[in-house]
């Protein structure tokens, strides 16, 4: 994007006031990234099932209001990333990579607040808990939040949730879904539409998930096994489905992370989705409270997938991972 000389020199000074109507303060950041093996017993160690470690990081910041990363969307080459945060913000920054394309860094970091129906910062935590993000075809981005269930569209700006958003009407009633149990992954679906699965609102067998909205849901669900299930959920560029799914224990906290894929022509209405599992990640190897993915396609045709941690604002016990893999054909 072309910049104006005034938003250059406003960056300058640390901070970017946007200009357009119902928009708020986003201020620059910086976000240091600390680099981490897979396996910090084996640092050699590069490959688990169908993914090929390429980089990671754990991130921090001097921002009080950093942390609590719950979805991630990718822009379409893949050189810059925006996070929600379940606190009622967004993160956007540029990605870096070394020469063998590796992840290194970030860079140009800029955070804001998600803004409510009537262009005022979202505050309470109830309000503000965005767990989910979908990167539309005409550059809006859709948030699902839980505990007060919904979706609200944000205008497209720069890659970002900024501005006053509009209301996307959701799945009859999703008001029923489990207070932390909503909306957890949310993709841009065909024509226009959406995928959306929720994390603890099951029925049998399955995980309660709809597609096609935001005007013409069909209900589906997402068969699990155990105690995982669905934290986000990306498009690949061949059109399957790759879930996150994480199992958790209160008193061990993270036990392991799965990343399953869904066969494209599986997902319709009415359908009871079965995967097959890509990879298993867990102690000793590099672990958190992943709870959000996105997949690009390189330049040289290979798949790429990047996920992210929520700290949960627990700094001391918790890490916010930005992991980067490749995918194996």
């Amino acid at each position: 994007m072309t910049t104006s000389p005034l938003h250059r020199a406003l960056g300058s000074l640390g901070f970017v006031l946007l200009l357009a109507a119902g928009t708020a303060r986003a201020e620059r950041i910086e976000v240091a990234g600390k680099p981490v093996p897979l396996n910090p017993a084996d640092p050699s160690q590069r490959k688990i099932g169908g993914l090929r470690y390429r980089g990671g990081l754990v991130l921090t910041s001097t921002s009080p209001r950093f942390g609590g990363l719950s979805s991630m969307r990718l822009s379409e080459e893949g050189s810059r990333v925006t996070f929600i945060s379940d606190e009622g913000s967004w993160l956007t920054a540029r990605l870096l990579h070394d020469e063998h394309g590796d992840l290194v860094g970030l860079s140009e970091a800029e955070m804001g607040r998600l803004l409510d129906l009537n262009g005022r910062p979202l505050e309470e935590k109830e309000a503000a808990d965005a767990e989910s993000l979908a990167l539309m075809p005409d550059g809006s981005m859709v948030v699902g939040f839980e505990h007060q269930h919904r979706m609200w569209r944000y205008p497209a700006t720069a890659g970002r949730p900024d501005g006053k958003p509009t209301v996307v009407p959701p799945p009859a009633g999703i008001e029923q879904a489990p207070a932390n149990g909503g909306i957890e992954a949310l993709v841009a679906w065909d024509n226009g539409g959406l995928l959306a699965l929720t994390e603890y609102w099951v029925f049998g067998q399955v995980i309660r998930g709809w597609v096609g909205g935001p005007d013409r849901w069909q209900p589906l669900g997402y068969r699990f096994e155990g105690a995982f299930r669905p934290s986000d959920l990306t498009r690949l560029p061949s059109g399957d489905i790759l879930v996150l799914e994480r199992a958790y224990n209160p008193q061990r906290a993270i036990v392991a992370i799965r990343f399953r894929r869904v066969a494209r022509k599986a997902v319709k209405g009415e359908a009871q989705l079965t995967s097959q599992l890509v990879a298993e990640l867990g102690p000793p190897l590099t672990v958190d409270n992943l709870e959000g993915i996105d997949a690009v396609r390189g330049k040289s045709g290979e798949t790429f997938v990047y996920v992210v941690s929520d700290n949960n604002f627990r700094p001391g016990d918790q890490r916010t991972l930005l992991l980067m893999f490749s995918l194996e054909k």
